[in-house]
């Protein structure tokens, strides 16, 4: 046979050839950034202050989720009456919807049976540092779940450190 003849034969007999698709890029995972708001502190900043003051008991901190992240952020107040009033304030393009909150982004709740909703502060790994759960004015580790079964909040979603 002739070699032509041989490798048309061998293609004609050979089992159909996929065509892979072309790769398409993995979604970018979330990552906390400061926005046009410049903040006094990074993210990388606010969580080591979070986590400095796991333990901390203060009257500074008490029913003050919202002056809590602030704080981390280096800012002696939020801007805002409440965890809910921030939310609601808050442009659309700095709210995101999941559960897996970068270190420095902030996870918001509202809370039945209350105007203020709330607050905390991703340290990373499914972990944030938050006030009141543990016990009035206490900072204390904690995870969207606690939140959710203690105090039957729902959560909202989480943002990046806007202010």
């Amino acid at each position: 046979m002739k070699p032509l003849l041989v490798a048309a034969t061998l293609l004609a007999l050979a089992a159909p050839v996929a065509i892979a698709a072309p790769a398409t890029a993995a979604p970018a995972a979330a990552t906390c950034a400061s926005p046009a708001t410049s903040n006094p502190k990074t993210c990388a900043q606010a969580v080591s202050w979070a986590k400095a003051h796991v333990g901390v008991t203060s009257s500074d901190y008490n029913h003050r989720c919202d002056h809590v992240v602030a704080l981390a952020y280096g800012r002696s107040a939020s801007g805002h009456a409440s965890a809910a009033a921030h939310w609601n304030a808050m442009p659309s393009a700095y709210k995101h919807s999941g559960t897996t909150v970068p270190a420095g982004g902030l996870a918001f709740f509202s809370i039945p049976g209350s105007t203020y909703g709330h607050v905390m502060i991703s340290i990373g790994s499914g972990k944030f540092v938050s006030n009141d759960i543990v016990s009035a004015g206490k900072l204390s580790e904690t995870t969207i779940a606690t939140i959710e079964s203690k105090w039957s909040g729902h959560y909202l979603g989480w943002s990046n450190p806007w202010f």
